[in-house]
């Protein structure tokens, strides 16, 4: 939560319109996140224990975005590489925890479908 901070605040200094992006697809990861996160940890903590660690985890999210906004002041090589850096991490998180879970349940004609329909919306998207 951290890195994905950090990525929002670099995409503040490379620009608004690119930090304003990145605030709107981490929101919706960190809140699928939380959800996973506090259901799974119902099973072995209690409710204020729960709420305390989610708070804890919610607040590196701003603290992560201050750090990346501080490095407005570095040469654009070391926010490049930064930058980098983070959106590396997130395609790690997404090719070695996410595609390995999604293979564990069969795909059906339904959720390809579905898959093809949001790449090409997402492909008409980039393109307007």
């Amino acid at each position: 939560t951290l890195i994905d901070g950090l990525i929002i605040g670099l995409g503040f200094v490379a620009g608004a319109q690119q930090g304003l992006l990145l605030t709107g697809a981490l929101a919706l990861e960190v809140l699928f996140l939380g959800l996973a996160l506090t259901s799974e940890l119902a099973l072995t903590m209690s409710n204020g224990a729960i709420l305390l660690l989610s708070i804890a985890i919610g607040a590196m999210l701003p603290i992560g975005a201050w750090l990346g906004l501080q490095a407005a002041a570095l040469p654009p090589e070391i926010i490049t590489a930064g930058y980098a850096f983070g959106l590396m991490a997130l395609l790690y998180l997404v090719t070695e925890e996410l595609l390995v879970e999604a293979h564990q349940v069969p795909d059906t004609p339904g959720t390809t479908v579905w898959f093809f329909i949001a790449a090409r919306s997402s492909m008409l998207t980039k393109t307007c």
